[in-house]
Protein backbone atom coordinates (compact mmCIF):
# COMPACT_ATOMS: atom_id res chain seq x y z
CA UNK A 1 0.00 0.00 0.00
CA UNK A 2 2.88 2.33 0.72
CA UNK A 3 4.32 1.64 -2.70
CA UNK A 4 0.94 2.34 -4.33
CA UNK A 5 0.48 5.55 -2.36
CA UNK A 6 3.94 6.74 -3.22
CA UNK A 7 3.38 5.90 -6.83
CA UNK A 8 0.24 8.03 -6.91
CA UNK A 9 1.77 10.81 -4.83
CA UNK A 10 5.00 10.97 -6.77
CA UNK A 11 3.66 13.04 -9.68
CA UNK A 12 1.69 15.57 -7.57
CA UNK A 13 4.69 15.98 -5.25
CA UNK A 14 6.99 16.60 -8.17
CA UNK A 15 4.47 19.10 -9.59
CA UNK A 16 4.21 20.73 -6.16
CA UNK A 17 7.99 20.95 -5.80
CA UNK A 18 8.36 22.34 -9.31
CA UNK A 19 5.55 24.84 -8.60
CA UNK A 20 7.22 25.90 -5.33
CA UNK A 21 10.55 26.20 -7.13
CA UNK A 22 8.96 28.25 -9.94
CA UNK A 23 7.12 30.35 -7.34
CA UNK A 24 10.38 31.01 -5.41
CA UNK A 25 12.17 31.81 -8.66
CA UNK A 26 9.37 34.21 -9.62
CA UNK A 27 9.57 35.90 -6.19
CA UNK A 28 13.37 36.23 -6.47
CA UNK A 29 13.05 37.48 -10.05
CA UNK A 30 10.33 39.92 -8.93
CA UNK A 31 12.52 41.30 -6.14
CA UNK A 32 15.45 41.61 -8.54
CA UNK A 33 13.25 43.33 -11.14
CA UNK A 34 11.89 45.69 -8.46
CA UNK A 35 15.42 46.43 -7.26
CA UNK A 36 16.61 47.18 -10.81
CA UNK A 37 13.59 49.37 -11.52
CA UNK A 38 13.99 51.15 -8.17
CA UNK A 39 17.65 51.89 -8.97
CA UNK A 40 16.62 53.15 -12.41
CA UNK A 41 13.95 55.33 -10.79
CA UNK A 42 16.45 56.75 -8.26
CA UNK A 43 18.90 57.43 -11.09
CA UNK A 44 16.18 59.11 -13.17
CA UNK A 45 15.11 61.22 -10.16
CA UNK A 46 18.74 62.23 -9.53
CA UNK A 47 19.10 63.21 -13.21
CA UNK A 48 15.82 65.12 -13.01
CA UNK A 49 16.94 67.00 -9.87
CA UNK A 50 20.30 67.77 -11.49
CA UNK A 51 18.59 68.98 -14.68
CA UNK A 52 16.15 71.07 -12.64
CA UNK A 53 19.04 72.65 -10.73
CA UNK A 54 20.86 73.44 -14.00
CA UNK A 55 17.64 74.92 -15.40
CA UNK A 56 17.08 77.03 -12.25
CA UNK A 57 20.68 78.28 -12.41
CA UNK A 58 20.21 79.16 -16.08
CA UNK A 59 17.00 81.07 -15.30
CA UNK A 60 18.80 82.95 -12.48
CA UNK A 61 21.73 83.69 -14.79
CA UNK A 62 19.37 85.00 -17.47
CA UNK A 63 17.64 87.21 -14.88
CA UNK A 64 21.01 88.55 -13.69
CA UNK A 65 22.08 89.10 -17.28
CA UNK A 66 18.89 91.07 -17.96
CA UNK A 67 19.47 93.18 -14.83
CA UNK A 68 23.11 93.85 -15.76
CA UNK A 69 22.16 94.56 -19.39
CA UNK A 70 19.55 97.07 -18.18
CA UNK A 71 22.06 98.72 -15.81
CA UNK A 72 24.69 98.79 -18.56
CA UNK A 73 22.21 100.41 -20.96
CA UNK A 74 21.35 103.02 -18.30
CA UNK A 75 25.02 103.75 -17.66
CA UNK A 76 25.71 103.94 -21.38
CA UNK A 77 22.79 106.28 -22.05
CA UNK A 78 23.83 108.48 -19.11
CA UNK A 79 27.39 108.76 -20.46
CA UNK A 80 29.09 107.02 -17.56
CA UNK A 81 30.09 104.14 -19.87
CA UNK A 82 31.60 104.98 -23.25
CA UNK A 83 33.29 108.00 -24.72
CA UNK A 84 33.48 111.23 -22.75
CA UNK A 85 30.66 113.71 -23.36
CA UNK A 86 32.43 117.01 -22.93
CA UNK A 87 29.72 119.09 -24.62
CA UNK A 88 26.96 117.77 -22.34
CA UNK A 89 29.11 118.52 -19.25
CA UNK A 90 29.58 122.13 -20.38
CA UNK A 91 25.89 122.49 -21.27
CA UNK A 92 24.95 121.14 -17.84
CA UNK A 93 27.30 123.59 -16.12
CA UNK A 94 25.95 126.53 -18.11
CA UNK A 95 22.28 125.56 -17.59
CA UNK A 96 22.91 125.24 -13.84
CA UNK A 97 24.52 128.69 -13.82
CA UNK A 98 21.52 130.15 -15.70
CA UNK A 99 19.42 129.21 -12.66
CA UNK A 100 21.95 130.34 -10.02
CA UNK A 101 23.20 133.46 -11.90
CA UNK A 102 26.63 133.48 -10.27
CA UNK A 103 28.50 136.81 -10.62
CA UNK A 104 31.34 135.09 -12.52
CA UNK A 105 31.97 131.57 -13.77
CA UNK A 106 34.82 130.37 -15.95
CA UNK A 107 35.87 126.82 -16.66
CA UNK A 108 38.66 124.95 -18.35
CA UNK A 109 38.14 121.31 -19.35
CA UNK A 110 41.45 119.46 -19.52
CA UNK A 111 42.28 116.29 -21.50
CA UNK A 112 41.11 112.94 -20.23
CA UNK A 113 43.48 110.91 -18.03
CA UNK A 114 43.45 107.75 -15.96
CA UNK A 115 41.34 107.98 -12.80
CA UNK A 116 43.68 107.39 -9.86
CA UNK A 117 42.72 107.20 -6.21
CA UNK A 118 44.51 105.43 -3.33
CA UNK A 119 43.13 101.91 -3.01
CA UNK A 120 40.97 102.24 -6.14
CA UNK A 121 41.16 99.09 -8.25
CA UNK A 122 39.46 98.19 -11.51
CA UNK A 123 38.69 94.87 -13.12
CA UNK A 124 40.76 93.59 -16.01
CA UNK A 125 39.52 95.02 -19.29
CA UNK A 126 37.85 98.05 -17.69
CA UNK A 127 39.48 101.48 -17.94
CA UNK A 128 38.21 104.21 -15.60
CA UNK A 129 39.18 107.67 -16.83
CA UNK A 130 38.48 111.17 -15.65
CA UNK A 131 38.44 114.56 -17.32
CA UNK A 132 39.53 117.33 -14.93
CA UNK A 133 37.55 120.57 -15.08
CA UNK A 134 38.96 123.69 -13.44
CA UNK A 135 36.22 126.03 -12.20
CA UNK A 136 36.73 129.66 -11.15
CA UNK A 137 33.67 131.30 -9.66
CA UNK A 138 32.61 134.48 -7.99
CA UNK A 139 30.07 133.72 -5.25
CA UNK A 140 27.64 135.87 -3.34
CA UNK A 141 27.97 133.49 -0.37
CA UNK A 142 29.36 130.02 0.40
CA UNK A 143 26.07 128.28 -0.25
CA UNK A 144 26.34 129.11 -3.97
CA UNK A 145 29.17 126.56 -4.30
CA UNK A 146 27.03 123.75 -2.87
CA UNK A 147 24.05 124.89 -4.98
CA UNK A 148 26.20 124.69 -8.14
CA UNK A 149 27.46 121.19 -7.34
CA UNK A 150 23.96 119.98 -6.44
CA UNK A 151 22.57 121.57 -9.60
CA UNK A 152 25.19 119.73 -11.65
CA UNK A 153 24.35 116.45 -9.94
CA UNK A 154 20.64 116.89 -10.65
CA UNK A 155 20.94 118.18 -14.21
CA UNK A 156 23.15 115.42 -15.61
CA UNK A 157 23.43 111.72 -14.84
CA UNK A 158 27.18 111.60 -15.42
CA UNK A 159 29.36 110.84 -12.44
CA UNK A 160 31.72 113.54 -11.22
CA UNK A 161 33.88 113.92 -8.13
CA UNK A 162 35.11 117.06 -6.43
CA UNK A 163 38.87 116.86 -6.14
CA UNK A 164 39.57 120.17 -4.43
CA UNK A 165 38.04 123.56 -3.68
CA UNK A 166 39.40 126.75 -2.16
CA UNK A 167 37.39 129.82 -1.18
CA UNK A 168 38.85 133.32 -0.72
CA UNK A 169 37.25 136.50 0.55
CA UNK A 170 38.72 139.46 -1.33
CA UNK A 171 37.34 142.06 1.08
CA UNK A 172 37.62 142.06 4.91
CA UNK A 173 35.05 140.09 6.88
CA UNK A 174 33.73 143.22 8.58
CA UNK A 175 32.72 144.87 5.31
CA UNK A 176 29.11 144.56 4.22
CA UNK A 177 28.11 141.96 1.64
CA UNK A 178 27.31 143.11 -1.87
CA UNK A 179 24.28 141.43 -3.48
CA UNK A 180 25.31 142.30 -7.05
CA UNK A 181 28.95 141.33 -7.23
CA UNK A 182 31.11 138.50 -5.92
CA UNK A 183 31.84 138.54 -2.19
CA UNK A 184 33.88 135.31 -2.44
CA UNK A 185 36.07 133.74 -5.10
CA UNK A 186 36.51 130.02 -5.38
CA UNK A 187 38.65 127.68 -7.43
CA UNK A 188 37.58 124.05 -7.73
CA UNK A 189 38.75 121.01 -9.61
CA UNK A 190 36.10 118.46 -10.43
CA UNK A 191 36.62 115.24 -12.37
CA UNK A 192 34.10 113.86 -14.85
CA UNK A 193 34.36 110.07 -14.68
CA UNK A 194 33.89 107.78 -17.68
CA UNK A 195 34.28 104.02 -17.89
CA UNK A 196 35.60 102.41 -21.03
CA UNK A 197 34.85 98.68 -21.12
CA UNK A 198 37.35 97.29 -23.65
Amino acid sequence: MNKIDWFYLKRPLITLMVSILVFVLLIVAGFQYEKIKNEEHQKAMSTLRSTHKIYSNMVNDIDLLDQYRSLYSDYKSSGLVGKERRLSWIESLESTNEVLRLPTLTYDLNPQEKFLRPGFKTMLGVAVNSSPMELSMGLLHEEDLFALLEGLRLSIRNLFTVESCSINRPSPVSSSLDTKRANLTTNCTIRWVTIDAM
